[in-house]
């Protein structure tokens, strides 16, 4: 029975230990993810919809909460895909691609074997938060995760080379990094302790012309950091609401924050460390002798990620932070090249290798097949449905109840309507309030943050809200829109609403509330 079982592990694994085969799996499911995020789902989420704010401009920041990058590559593609969530998930998907070839190119030099490159390349299908959860959720994390892969890659090519182009590249992608989330300069520290650490590498950092590298990074990323500093005020109450949403912790040593900690880089490796202590508990010890080949690479290795952990749990304590949550962990995305190059130094098992060769190939056919079963089921469920949310059909109601052209407020508590509602207003100025809640009621310097009004006549304000028993959100909007664009409306003015059947929901129902301004006031048109 194991005979026939090793057999069909060494021929259905197969494809998951060459360069080939791994291009050919991702490529399927990245290829397969993309069509269906971008074409067959009917709405997106909050990270998503957020980017098609974004997108309708060039700036130096878009909010306080990420950098800029990720919304400028898409600003790259929109001509192409439009004014649709296919240019954010475009950019999703070539990130991810990118990372995974990178994780690719990094294990052939620090294996110096091709097919445990492959494995680790396609290891993070294993991987809960990148697979599944960054298909439906996150674009920043996404882009971090290419960073560090990309930094790390041009460590290991500046090693090989050393010469001027490679400091110069490094110092690019670091720049590049520093845009792309703020987490990433753990990453960055962390990397940079590892190598002064490391006695074989440390030596690339002494050379003058680490010094091009800094200047580099730091000349990229400074225009950003100024506009940031610009909206400190903002940044502090969205790093509050964020790490701290029920109050600061009132002890030196919380739990709290340590427990969100470790559990948050436990469920970011599931299940691939799961299949790794199943099929390779010899790599969770003393992994091989002092003179294996790849040492000084998984002494960095392991130093980097022990280091984001370690230092992760230094800010929760030292800010008393109490919420950390799990796709901060995108910082980890190295663990494949780290744990197997302990596999390696431990020595390698052709049958373990086989079997995980295979689940990674059997993973690599289940995640597509679970999102068409997703988009199937969700309504039916009563989930929230993100992405089954008949937009189309609100949106063919405003344009019938007369909303043409102008501002669009769209509230974020529910459903995220401002960023969902933009491909079928691709002209109209739309503002999400995701950010705008955290201000205090008499807020200063908003113009610097709020998009004027193109010039010209009034044009007509409309605000969107997904309503509450208790009328509260529709309250918070009118709020909102009075002290960002002094709209000057009554708390009274009377709403309207719409109620349309969700996509595959079988009878099911969602409605959301609207106000329709013809001639809007103040900025509020």
């Amino acid at each position: 029975m194991l005979s026939v079982i090793d057999r069909f592990a060494a021929r259905f694994g197969r494809p998951a230990m060459t360069p080939r085969g791994v291009l050919l799996l991702w490529g399927t499911v990245l290829l397969l993810l993309f069509l269906m995020r971008a074409f067959l789902f009917t709405g997106t989420d909050a990270d998503d919809a957020e980017q098609l704010t974004y997108m309708q401009s060039w700036a130096l920041g878009y909010g306080a909460r990420n950098p800029p990058v990720f919304t400028w590559l898409v600003l790259m593609v929109q001509p192409i895909f439009g004014v649709t969530v296919a240019s954010v998930a475009f950019v999703k998907f070539a990130l991810l691609a990118g990372s995974f070839y990178l994780i690719y190119r990094s294990g052939e030099i620090v294996f110096g074997d091709r097919a445990l490159a492959a494995l680790a390349a396609l290891s993070p299908i294993a991987v809960y938060y990148v697979s599944w959860d960054a298909t439906f959720h996150y674009t920043h994390s996404v882009i971090l995760a290419f960073a560090v892969c990309l930094t790390f890659y041009q460590l290991l090519v500046l090693e090989r080379r050393r010469d001027l182009l490679s400091y110069i590249l490094f110092g690019i992608g670091i720049g590049f990094g520093l845009q792309s989330k703020y987490n990433y300069l753990i990453f960055l520290a962390v990397l940079v302790a590892g190598v002064f650490a490391n006695r074989d590498m440390r030596r690339l950092f002494l050379d003058r012309r680490t010094l091009i590298t800094v200047a580099i990074s730091l000349l990229l990323a400074a225009p950003h950091y100024y506009w940031l500093w610009q909206q400190r005020t903002l940044l502090s109450a969205i790093a509050k609401d964020r790490f701290n949403p029920g109050g600061p912790s009132h002890t030196p040593f919380d739990l709290a924050g340590i427990g969100e900690t470790v559990m948050a880089v436990i469920n970011f490796i599931l299940p691939l460390a799961l299949f790794y202590l199943l099929l390779f508990p010899r790599a969770w010890g003393p992994a091989g002798m002092r003179a294996a080949p790849n040492l000084r690479h998984r002494r960095l290795l392991d130093f980097v990620i022990a280091g984001i952990i370690l230092l992760t749990l230094a800010g929760v304590i030292a800010f008393g932070a109490v919420r950390v949550r799990t796709h901060y962990m995108f910082l980890l995305i190295l663990f494949p090249i780290a744990f197997l190059a302990r596999v390696q130094a431990a020595g390698i098992t052709p049958r373990m290798i086989n079997l995980f060769a295979t689940t990674l190939v059997g993973l690599a056919i289940i995640v597509p097949t679970a999102v068409v079963i997703k988009y199937v089921v969700d309504p039916l469920r009563h989930s929230k449905a993100y992405y089954n949310v008949p937009y189309a059909a609100f949106a063919a109601h405003l344009k019938d109840a007369g909303f043409t052209d102008g501002t669009i407020i769209g509230d974020w508590f529910g459903y995220p309507l401002a960023g969902n509602f933009r491909p079928y207003f691709p002209n109209a100025r739309i503002i999400n309030l995701l950010d705008w809640q955290l201000l205090p009621p008499k807020g200063k310097n908003l113009d610097r943050l709020i998009a004027p009004p193109p010039p010209g006549e009034k044009g007509q304000c409309l605000l969107l809200w997904t309503p509450t028993s208790d009328g509260a959100r529709k309250a918070a909007v009118i709020e909102k829109a009075n002290l960002l664009l002094d709209a000057g409306l009554s708390q009274n003015t009377p709403p309207h609403f719409i109620s349309a059947e969700m996509t595959n929901g079988r009878g099911r129902t969602l409605r959301i509330g609207y106000i329709l301004i013809q001639h809007g006031p103040g900025n509020c048109r």
